[in-house]
């Protein structure tokens, strides 16, 4: 290996020299429950500080608080303060912060991420930014991919390496005095880890820089790069102080690190607490509290630092002036909507398919009929209200989704405003949508509406929906700065739409609103845009004579308040709304930052015991009991694997072809051997194809639509080839994430339901007695009783998380686990417990283990069984035992130093060095060296992979021995349900999607119609009520999409382990859903019936109960149908809004002379049958009515006297008692073709 790597030089300027104290430094919670106490720390300019320690140790809090990021429900005791060197440039001082997760625009590629954040954050010249962008990529050692799209998880780029190497130079390209980051080696290989922390080395040593990180496993060779470190545990500093006096400072105290074992590890094992049992827990916690005590002691002689007489400073975020931002945002945002072809296409394509279909729905009304005016002022509201709320939805997705993810970091760093964020956004996308979009959909309808032929009227109409598109976009951007959150965004949206609809004056006259929301007309944009189209076209409309009272569209103006000639005043007023929403958004942008609560403890139902010391359990002679059946296990061999992904590009781009080839290799002609009764591992740096290579052995490598995989070659299993079900039923895949784990279950309650279903065949006390063992080996006592948590609600740690997922696994005791990276995003001690859990497991008779891993301590190392190494391309280094390992390479002329770890030493051999030409040529010789050799080595397996295809092909019967049975229906069903329950009732957002949002649709309604009176007016309220009863079916699949996600995902995984089927989930969904349902419709049906004054019957309550509950629940089953085909939830929203809207507007109240086409096509909606079933009683035959308001004949007669005569009049008159028994019927198709829907994606197309 290379002794000496050349050195880059950087064209960073000198960096304004700061250092650090902080004295005493607490941080409390809410409830004053200290999470750090009393830190002290000397950090002088020029030097790196590492705080390290086990999960929940304080490490990030600490970091958040030294970087003024505290979130809002702590609170800090004691000082720290930055303290420049020098009062000359004081106020040059800048600092950014990495934080632990990589938010990065996935259409950009690395090399223009790097661009667009210099021109963001320096203000020297653009050859000078570039130059420096070009340096940074080949110090980070990002050559390779310089020119590849970062990607996401629909559209794979970058690895997950890539991407942290990325944001670090993302912030690094600031030059920053001060830098803090959170966890900078998480997801990278040992090699690349180390070449990032001495590339900040270099930056802090030459630049005078002060770093500031959190790291969870610092290999040995990084430890000794850093010159001080802060080693944490329990929010306690156990040692802060140089890295050189930290083994002399534990050697003193009795500690001594032993030979060839990295001291970062072996100091943090010291401090960390053992809770698998309460013996282990009360030594290990002893000791942990000698040694703060000790540390105590000592820090108490500290003093500060020379050189800090100067006043503190207040370090600044680096950024550039506000049309600098406007002009990098507005270029960025621009090629950013180019590139992301399919969503551009889709953009313009939405209002030509709307706009066709709607206007076929209300194709040239007659002008002359009560059905042809009732249908024109359909076509109207929907010209008006139905584009702005769809495109209202798809913005607030388009912005959560991507956008304003990426503006949250860029205004945490500084560079941003909300002010210049807003206007780029609008400048970037006036010329690719905002003009385009409701151009297209007036152009069509105008026409299509058969509304008046004259230039005048025809440019008021595009004035018209030009600013409804602009005010929903605007108050879009409103929904998203109250809440991040796409469902949260989306229910301000519909609310906001809730309210538009209701006090436009279209399904409730303006006129005869209750006195107590009148005035919300004013307030919403709809009324005045609504009341421009209604005068634009009715204004003198169908005149009988020349005065104004002969003309039946002034008569139509007059009955729903709105006056003649009204066009200029409303268009004003809505301009001026779409101003208002801006300037609140950019306020709340401005004000509001996102926070993060802390997840309560659950009360344990078990009974507790008084402890019984003889029945202690010691986890060192007393592991996991194996219940396997065979005590031979099973091989498994590799030979000749061959792995190509095939991008599919529907639409060919410059860029695409930039990237290479559509075709890549990603597996290269590998050939391996994994045993039983040892722990095999797959190692290799990023890029190599471990993940790809466990997904391929466990069977969970699919093509999709953009992507088609081609393998070659055969996976022998006891030499024999065997089919997919069968290898899932002896096979545990336990996977990278823990994104599937319910949040709103404690520890104990995931086990206990998982332990229910996968040992089914055990009686109660005995599963019990299993979880409880697995608490404790997975040393998960302490939070058994804590929720899983979630994004928005920490719960337990991400060791915690891991180590839950492993366990629901290890409950049945698989042949074959497989794990891909268990110990990702750990500290080495809990990585070390996790993989000596294990370790134990694998030597169990019967037992296959593999997992891929990135940064294995010497200890683990040595535990391994067998090893396949893999270089980047996905080709052989090495396959064989540790001891193998080491002679194999020693007689390549590659020994090992000494006190440095065996796995970094060999993950360095096969890493290439892209830092520069030198370098990169020295270290991919070196590579190919080593691949050459092992191809020559492992001649022997080419052999046997020509012999494989020759093998028989076996069935289920000769591996009956190792499978595992799903649970029964009835047991799988009664789970599914209880567990449902626990998470539905703990979770408020769902329980109120549930059992509020009917009853809520209720209320509005209430407030908007009650009382119903029974003169002219009330026709067109009373057909308007129950059109608003069509958006019940929105409801539905807002209920859907708040409940059934978080379900789903944890279904797939229990499923994809072959622990039971579709039919007792789904069941176990409806048998939930309906009964809430049926609750939240009768009290709907109470509002609208009783208190609105519907017709108060009794047939006529339990009609629209019955009606409503149909409505919501079909509702549902379309959600159930878009949420199992596709899993981003904007997109599902977006999709089935669209759908959901045609259906409203096609149930037969507002088109009243649609086409025949269109009417069969409504036999299919539920909305057409509940409609006329709704409308039919609502106008009982004996009902009648006044006509003081209006509705004369000349003669003075009543033109609509009874409800008979409506029914009649409008074409509504329809069989109530068929159409019962119908919707029943279309709502057991509804639900029976969701259940094919998530069988076929499961069972039978497996996309």
């Amino acid at each position: 290996m290379d002794n000496v790597l050349v050195e880059n030089e950087l064209s960073f300027s000198t960096a304004t020299r700061i250092s650090l104290e902080v004295d005493q430094l607490s941080v409390l919670a809410a409830n004053n429950t200290p999470i750090v106490h009393e830190i002290s720390m000397r950090v002088p300019s020029g030097s790196i500080m590492a705080i390290v320690g086990g999960s929940g140790s304080g490490k990030t809090t600490l970091l958040n608080v030294l970087a003024s990021k505290m979130s809002r429900n702590l609170k800090n005791t004691g000082s720290f303060r930055f303290v420049p060197e020098s009062s000359e440039h004081s106020e040059e001082i800048t600092t950014a912060y990495l934080t632990q997760q990589d938010i990065l625009a996935p259409k950009l590629t690395c090399r223009e991420t790097l661009q667009y954040a210099s021109d963001l954050k320096l203000r020297c010249s653009k050859h000078e930014r570039r130059k420096l962008v070009e340096e940074l990529i080949a110090e980070l050692g990002l050559r390779d991919c310089a020119t590849t799209l970062v990607g996401d998880s629909r559209h794979p780029g970058l690895s997950g390496g890539e991407k942290r190497r990325l944001s670090i130079g993302v912030q690094m390209i600031s030059n920053p005095s001060l830098l803090f980051l959170d966890e900078p080696t998480t997801g990278l290989d040992a090699y690349s880890a180390f070449l990032v922390i001495k590339t900040l080395r270099k930056l802090s040593h030459k630049g005078g820089r002060t770093f500031i990180m959190s790291i969870h496993q610092p290999r040995a060779d990084i430890l000794f790069l850093l010159d001080q470190v802060c080693i944490m545990s329990k929010g306690q500093s156990v040692f802060c102080d140089k890295v050189a006096h930290m083994v002399p400072y534990f050697k003193q105290l009795g500690y001594e690190v032993p030979p060839h074992v990295n001291p970062a590890d072996y100091f943090i094992d010291l401090c960390s607490v053992d809770s698998r049992s309460p013996q282990l827990m009360l030594e290990t916690q002893t000791r942990l509290d000698e040694l703060v005590k000790n540390w105590k002691m000592k820090q108490d002689d500290f003093r500060p630092l020379n050189g800090l007489e100067l006043p503190p400073a207040v370090p600044r975020m680096p950024s550039v002036s506000f049309w600098r931002q406007v002009h990098v945002l507005t270029k960025r945002k621009l090629r950013l909507s180019l590139r992301d072809y399919a969503t551009c296409i889709a953009v313009l394509l939405e209002p030509v398919i709307i706009g066709v279909i709607t206007g076929w729905i209300f194709y040239r009304p007659d002008g002359t009929s009560l059905k042809g005016l009732r249908t024109m002022t359909s076509a109207l509201y929907s010209a008006g209200a139905l584009q702005g709320y769809l495109f209202l939805l798809f913005e607030i997705y388009r912005l959560c989704d991507q956008d304003i993810k990426v503006y949250d970091r860029e205004r945490s760093e500084g560079c941003v405003s909300p002010l210049s964020f807003l206007a780029s956004q609008r400048l970037a996308n006036f010329v690719i949508v905002d003009f385009p979009v409701p151009f297209l959909f007036s152009i069509i309808t105008y026409f299509m509406y058969g509304l008046s032929v004259n230039p005048k009227s025809y440019f008021v109409y595009l004035s018209v929906v030009l600013l409804i598109h602009q005010s929903s976009v605007s108050f879009a951007m409103l929904s998203v700065a109250i809440s991040r959150d796409f469902s949260q965004a989306s229910l301000v949206g519909n609310l906001n739409y809730t309210l538009q609809s209701m006090a436009c004056g279209f399904f409730v006259n303006a006129k005869s609103m209750p006195v107590y929301v009148r005035w919300t007309k004013y307030i919403t944009y709809l009324w005045y845009s609504f009341g421009a189209l209604m005068s634009n076209q009715f204004t003198d409309f169908a005149c009988d004579t020349v005065e104004e009272g002969g003309c039946l569209g002034n008569m139509i103006l007059h009955t729903f308040g709105f006056p003649r000639h009204w066009r200029t005043v409303p268009i004003i007023i809505v301009f001026c709304w779409t101003i208002a929403y801006y300037l609140c958004a950019v306020i709340i942008l401005y004000l509001k930052k996102t926070d993060i609560g802390l997840a309560k403890r659950v009360k344990s139902k078990k009974k507790i015991e008084k402890e019984d010391p003889s029945m202690e359990v010691d986890v060192e002679s007393y592991p996991l009991q194996t219940g396997a059946s065979n005590e031979q296990g099973i091989t498994i061999e590799l030979c000749g694997i061959e792995l190509k992904a095939r991008k599919k590009q529907f639409v060919s781009s410059r860029l695409a072809k930039e990237n290479g080839q559509k075709t890549i290799n990603i597996l290269n002609n590998i050939n391996a051997i994994f045993q039983p009764n040892a722990l095999n591992a797959i190692m290799g740096p990023s890029g190599s194809g471990k993940s790809t290579l466990l997904n391929l052995l466990s069977g969970k490598l699919r093509s999709t639509i953009f992507a088609s995989f081609e393998t070659s070659g055969s996976i022998l299993y006891n030499d024999t080839e065997v089919i997919q079900e069968v290898f899932k039923s002896i096979c545990s895949f336990v996977p990278q994430d823990d994104d599937h784990l319910l949040p709103q279950l404690t520890v104990r309650e995931t086990l206990a339901f998982a332990a229910d279903l996968r040992l089914h065949h055990l009686r109660p006390k005995e599963r019990s007695c299993k979880v409880d063992e697995l608490i404790i080996e997975l040393g998960l006592k302490h939070c058994e009783n804590t929720l899983v948590g979630s994004e928005l609600v920490k719960g337990i740690s991400g060791g915690e998380k891991r180590r839950v997922s492993m366990g629901t696994h290890l409950l049945t005791d698989p042949p074959i686990l497989l794990l891909d990276e268990p110990t990702s995003g750990l500290d080495s001690f809990t990585s070390f417990k996790i993989l000596e859990v294990l370790s134990n497991i694998s030597k169990k008779p019967g037992k296959t283990v593999i997992l891929t891993i990135h940064q294995p301590r010497a200890e683990v190392f040595q535990q391994l069984g067998n090893i396949l190494l893999l270089a980047k391309g996905g080709r052989v280094a090495f396959n064989g035992s540790p001891r193998e390992m080491i002679g194999y390479f020693s007689q390549l002329g590659f020994e090992c130093p000494p006190l440095t770890n065996v796995a970094d030493y060999f993950l360095d051999l096969i890493s290439v060095n892209t830092q520069n030409d030198t370098n990169e040529f020295n270290s991919r010789e070196r590579v190919e060296s080593l691949l050459r050799n092992w191809k020559q080595e492992g001649q022997e397996f080419t052999k046997r992979s020509t012999e494989s295809s020759e093998k028989d092909r076996y069935g289920v019967f000769e591996f009956e021995e190792w499978t595992r049975s799903k649970a029964s229906f009835g047991v799988a069903y009664q789970v599914c349900v209880r567990r449902q329950f626990l998470t539905i009732t703990r979770n408020m957002q769902s329980l109120g999607a549930r059992l509020a949002q009917i009853p809520g649709v209720g209320i509005i309604l209430a407030l908007y119609y009650a009382p119903i009176k029974h003169d002219y007016a009330s026709i067109t309220n009373r057909l308007g009520l129950i059109q608003q009863s069509t958006a019940l079916y929105y409801t539905g699949m807002l209920t859907n999409l708040a409940c059934y996600p978080g379900e789903r995902n944890y279904f797939y995984q229990e499923y994809d382990d072959n622990v039971y089927g579709v039919t007792p989930f789904y069941l176990g969904y409806m048998t939930l859903e309906l009964p809430m349902a049926a609750f939240a419709s009768s009290l709907y049906a109470i509002f609208t019936v009783l208190v609105c004054g519907l017709n108060r019957s009794a047939g006529n309550f339990f009609v629209t109960m019955y009606c409503s509950l149909i409505i919501s629940t079909c509702g549902e089953a379309l959600g159930i149908i878009t949420n199992t085909l596709f899993t981003t939830p904007g997109f599902v929203v977006n999709v089935v809004s669209i759908v959901l809207t045609i259906g409203c507007v096609m149930s037969g109240l507002m088109s009243l002379q649609m086409s025949r086409v269109l009417k069969g096509f409504n036999y299919l909606s539920p909305l057409n049958y509940t409609s006329m079933i709704l409308i039919n009683y609502a106008f009982p035959v004996d009902m009648q009515l006044s006509c003081n308001d209006g509705g004369r004949n000349p003669d003075g007669s009543c033109m609509l006297s009874s409800g008979g005569d409506v029914l009649e009049s409008y074409g509504l008159k329809t069989d109530t008692q068929k159409y019962l028994g119908i919707i029943i019927c279309v709502w057991f198709i509804y639900r029976f073709i969701a259940y094919l829907t998530l069988r076929a994606k499961l069972e039978w197309i497996r996309w």
